[in-house]
């Protein structure tokens, strides 16, 4: 047990020292990748630690005793599947999942839809993208049709036909072909076009583009309720659970799993593994749903604890929030970058006290700034602890959307691969769906190639 203690500690040492490191992201990434790596071997040599393609797979039974309590609310959990067969699917799971769906389910789920696309999706990229800096993590269909009533129209159309399933294939076909027509003028006639293109999606890391301790909690809520709702309606449709656990990655928790017995569950009928299959993404959505609400509440309750001013990004200490500059208080009703004198000297005060900046030839200080107020997402808090647990609540509802909506996709791996497959005879039509997905969806990171 000492050596074991042993060896998480320095590979958490090895860990915070790589993140201190002054080098881009994606080599910080692969460095943990190589760390990470190196524990989960070290651990498998020495205490022979259940694995699979290198991940660490600790099991436990008392998760499937538990899966067993939940199972025996059949009713329930059926018609929670079926709301999200209507959420994720929109009117196509009338035709697609025509042996699932009934009135009430029907109704639920576009309730579910409308309010998770409309409400909660639009805090989500806002929050991931102001409050974590990360970029946009998938470029739906608003971004290339928003600000237009035929946008609008276009969206609501598509949300009602096919949900979110739809809904995320048009967003990632339409953006995958930006994406195309700007590598085709990159590679043939010369430009930068490509350069200047943002990517449609990034791979969202603990450590590196998310808050450490935060990110973790996150994704373990995800993946624990997408991974424990497929368990639960694995058992109500009476297909044994041969194991369930947590999975490693070295010393960084990334997931929960179930092991259900894959030929048994084949062997069921369309509606019951459709409603097992899709089972994540509802749970993902409703969790989505539950966490946002809890934000919101956390976000109104805080208020009188948030600072005001302007929210330095860059360029001081992280967490700095500028009051005044010389003396003037900063404008945060029109905001517009402060005009100072050039070649100069300025005193700021912020939360840490006085801060005397220069100014270059331009009048700049060297710092990016941004106004935050007591309404506004992006929050500093005046009180320890109150950041973390709005960060913590953040990411659980705006990565529940995330993995849930892009779960949805017809690719190997997805669960939308297997919906499609399960509930469409016509084979040729699943291989060619499949085959055009996964070449869009890759042409939407294909921009992070050319971004230093």
């Amino acid at each position: 047990m000492i050596i074991l203690l042993l060896i998480i500690a320095a590979a958490l040492g090895l860990f915070y020292a790589i993140l201190q490191f002054s080098i881009p992201g994606l080599w910080k990434f692969v460095l943990v990748v190589l760390e990470m790596v190196l524990v989960s071997q070290l651990l498998i040599r020495l205490y022979k630690v259940p694995n699979e393609l290198g991940l660490l797979l600790i099991k436990s039974k008392r998760g499937i005793q538990a899966i067993d309590a939940m199972a025996k609310r059949i009713g329930l959990f059926n018609f929670m599947a079926d709301t999200g067969n209507a959420a994720c699917y929109g009117l196509l799971s009338l035709v697609l999942m025509r042996k699932s769906n009934s009135v009430a389910s029907l109704i639920a789920g576009l309730v579910v839809l409308a309010f998770v696309t409309f409400v909660v999706a639009p805090y989500a990229f806002v929050f991931l993208f102001e409050v974590l800096r990360i970029g946009s993590v998938s470029q739906s269909v608003t971004s290339v049709v928003s600000g237009t009533d035929y946008g609008l129209l276009a969206i609501g159309a598509i949300l009602l036909i096919g949900g979110l399933f739809l809904f995320m294939l048009a967003g990632i076909v339409l953006y995958g072909g930006i994406v195309f027509v700007a590598l085709v003028k990159t590679l043939f006639l010369g430009t930068n076009a490509i350069a200047a293109t943002s990517s449609g999606g990034t791979f969202l890391l603990p450590g590196i583009n998310l808050p450490f301790f935060e990110g973790i909690i996150a994704l373990i809520v995800v993946l624990v309720v997408h991974e424990g709702a497929h368990a639960v309606l694995t058992k109500i449709a009476k297909v044994p659970l041969l194991s369930s656990g947590v999975v490693f990655f070295g010393i960084i928790p990334i997931g929960a799993f179930v092991e259900p017995d894959e030929k048994k569950l084949e062997r069921v009928d369309a509606p019951r593994q459709t409603r097992v299959l899709v089972a994540g993404s509802t749970a993902n959505l409703l969790t989505c749903v539950a966490f946002f609400l809890l934000f919101v509440a956390f976000s109104i309750g805080t208020q009188d604890f948030r600072d005001q001013g302007y929210l330095v990004l860059s360029g001081m200490a992280p967490g700095t929030v500028i009051h005044s500059i010389d003396g003037t208080a900063v404008n945060l009703e029109n905001f517009t970058a402060p005009v100072l004198p050039k070649n100069s000297e300025v005193t700021l005060e912020t939360n840490y006290g006085s801060v005397v900046k220069a100014t270059d030839a331009q009048g700049k200080m060297g710092i990016l700034i941004e106004p935050v107020t007591k309404s506004t997402i992006t929050a500093e808090f005046t009180v320890p602890g109150l950041e973390f647990i709005y960060t913590t609540l953040g990411l659980i509802f705006a990565l529940n959307f995330v993995v849930g909506a892009v779960n949805l996709l017809p690719i190997p791996l997805f669960d939308g691969y297997r919906i499609i497959d399960v509930n469409v005879k016509n084979k040729a039509i699943v291989t060619a769906l499949t085959y055009v997905t996964l070449a869009f969806f890759i042409l939407n990171f294909v921009p992070l190639l050319f971004h230093s």
